[in-house]
């Protein structure tokens, strides 16, 4: 019989092999193939099932972890925040790691006994890191020429919300590069066109009646300084960055928060 630590190591190895080839395919295709899953699906089930007689006294754990999985993988794709790969990719991670790895003892220090959810957190925490592109693009702009040319009635909320989610890019760049999601909405009247910014994080929406329009104006000579616009990387990257983390460091949330009660406890 397989011990957990060899189950383990497999579930790690392979989701790792997945989460990798998934994440490069839809940075560059948009889209992860059905053959992955068709692949390390069956392999995650047969993982799943091995563990029921391996670990007889976590099935309660292991489908609490992988029924959370589902819910979260599938809550999140219907409110237009995931691409149906993550959610795939989420649960197929779930099947593969329900429990936390043991690794040869307590080695990560975890609280929370639903591996999965801990790599959903961690994953959030590193999807912020991502902040850091959009900042340094936009004081490199700065320098040059205003940000917010033609979008100068906009409040102070809006263009901080805009210089830390997005920034400026050329009309081309809108068609070559479909990872950008529209920051600006764009109404032509006559010979003058209304911007607004505008910020609905949905992977679902259709842009093409907007690009039209931005093209119009742009033939018009009515836009200057680029449309605002954010980097939409696959969460799946986030979701390898966030399994590296777990291994490596624990869950990162937690740690935050204990130590945050920590400190004020010493306060009082």
């Amino acid at each position: 019989m397989i011990d957990a630590f060899t189950l383990d190591v497999i579930g790690l190895a392979a989701s790792f092999a997945f989460l990798i080839y998934s994440s490069w395919s839809d940075i560059v295709s948009r889209e992860v193939s059905d053959r992955v899953w068709m692949i390390f699906y069956p392999v995650g089930l047969v993982l799943t099932a091995i563990r029921f007689v391996a670990q007889t006294g976590l099935w309660q754990q292991i489908l609490l972890s992988i029924a959370i999985t589902v819910a979260i993988s599938l809550l999140l794709p219907y409110l237009g925040l995931w691409g149906g790969a993550d959610g795939k990719g989420f649960i197929c991670l779930a099947l593969m790691n329900p429990v936390i790895p043991a690794l040869g003892g307590n080695l990560l220090h975890i609280v929370d006994p639903l591996f999965p959810v801990v790599v959903f957190s961690n994953a959030y925490i590193a999807s912020l890191c991502a902040v850091l592109y959009p900042v340094q693009r936009n004081l490199r702009v700065q320098r040059r020429h205003p940000l917010f040319e033609g979008l100068e009635h906009e409040s102070l909320l809006h263009k901080v919300t805009a210089f830390f989610t997005g920034y400026p890019v050329r009309i081309d760049e809108l068609e070559s590069k479909p990872y950008l999601f529209l920051l600006e909405s764009i109404h032509l009247q006559e010979s003058k066109v209304e911007r607004n910014l505008e910020f609905t994080f949905r992977v679902d929406l259709d842009y093409s009646k907007q690009l039209t329009e931005i093209k119009r104006a742009a033939e018009l000579g009515l836009l200057s300084g680029g449309i605002w616009a954010s980097p939409g990387l696959p969460f799946l990257v986030f979701v390898t960055l966030g399994l590296g983390i777990s291994l490596l460091f624990g869950d990162v949330v937690w740690y935050f928060v204990s130590t945050l009660m920590h400190t004020v406890a010493l306060m009082f």
